[in-house]
């Protein structure tokens, strides 16, 4: 990330509040049917959304990556959906938002802003109905699930009935399927389908964190059924980094990074960075780690990321760590791994296996 477009970010962060309060305001002038259309509730609501639309707008100017604000673009219109709130809504939002940070923002940096909530408007205007987009695809159908043992493993959670989600499970073990194989094919499109229900409004928070939490009881059992290679003396620290309260994705990374003879410390969801650094290297500037590996579930921890591994190299100047990142900005953002100063990025926990292979050599 380069010096000023992280400066600009932060110019957005420090005045977030006041930019979101005085776009409700001028919203509300705009259009005053919005009062008896969102009722008491409704200007809070706005602000609420136009914080998280600035927050998003912030990591899409520090990495100057619009992806990154046009994507949370797509999925608040199928929340808006979901929620029986009108779409041509968001797209207004939008225009009054642009239109107060070039109010009230430096010339040069609502240019930018303006640039990237441009190309989010034209997601928020797109003429197909929500229900069309990428967003709203069922996750058990993507490529490389198995989507009938996903389906069922899911359903099965959502019932409660935990023990006979793990035989679902154990059973594809029996069946040949390898525990990577399990982890990538089955768990993680039931995850990543319950988060898309959860947002349009049909699985409660409940519903997510049981899930969620059954599933680290899930793995705890599969992990018994990995193979043990011999160690290879290669020690590995992973983690999300801070502000990320999501780990089951670094997890499955640990577990088969400890399935190939790596020993590895897995220090979990939503790890400060100071702590980060302190655990990776030793006072006098030695890491004591041969790889470290990061996850980013959200496109909002992409600037803690960077910090991060700037904070990692600062730390041990003479002696580069190898850094490795995953997760889902990686994902819709190709080169985003490189922006934010890593060595490599994996696109799954088993590609993670071959990437740290080839970084740490």
């Amino acid at each position: 990330m380069l010096p000023l477009d992280k400066q600009f970010a932060a110019s957005i962060d420090h005045v977030s509040r006041a930019l979101a309060e005085w776009t409700v305001v001028s919203l509300y002038e705009q259009h005053p049917e919005f009062e008896s259309r969102y009722g008491a509730d409704g200007r809070a609501l706005w602000k609420g959304e136009l914080l998280n639309r600035l927050q998003y707008l912030a990591e899409a100017v520090a990495a100057n990556r619009p992806a990154l604000f046009t994507n949370s673009v797509e999925w608040a219109r199928a929340a808006f959906m979901a929620r029986g709130f009108e779409i041509a809504h968001l797209a207004e939002s939008l225009v009054a938002l642009d239109e107060t940070l070039r109010a009230e923002l430096p010339a040069q940096l609502a240019a930018r802003t303006s640039h990237i909530i441009e190309q989010g408007l034209a997601v928020a205007r797109r003429s197909e109905s929500p229900r069309d987009d990428a967003v709203l695809e069922s996750a058990l159908l993507c490529e490389g699930a198995d989507t009938a043992r996903a389906r069922m493993y899911l359903v099965h959670l959502l019932e409660r009935h935990q023990s006979k989600a793990v035989d679902v499970l154990l059973e594809a073990v029996r069946s040949g399927r390898s525990v990577a194989q399990v982890y990538e094919s089955v768990i993680s499109p039931a995850l990543a389908e319950v988060g898309r229900l959860w947002h349009i409004n049909e699985a409660t928070v409940a519903d997510e964190h049981y899930v969620t939490t059954a599933t680290q009881n899930a793995m705890a059992v599969l992990r018994t059924r990995l193979p043990q290679a011999t160690p290879n003396g290669k020690r590995a620290l992973a983690a999300s980094v801070g502000g990320d309260l999501h780990d089951v994705g670094i997890r499955m990374v640990a577990d088969l990074l400890e399935s190939e003879g790596w020993q590895v410390d897995c220090l979990g969801a939503n790890m400060p960075t100071v702590d980060l650094v302190d655990h990776a290297v030793d006072e006098v500037g030695r890491p004591q780690f041969h790889l470290v590996a990061l996850s980013a579930s959200t496109g909002l921890v992409v600037r803690t990321m960077a910090t991060a591994i700037e904070q990692l190299r600062a730390a041990a100047p003479e002696h580069r760590i190898p850094i490795m990142v995953g997760g889902g900005p990686f994902s819709l953002v190709p080169d985003l791994w490189q922006v934010v100063g890593a060595d490599g990025c994996a696109s799954s926990a088993s590609d993670a296996v071959h990437v740290a292979k080839r970084i740490v050599g």
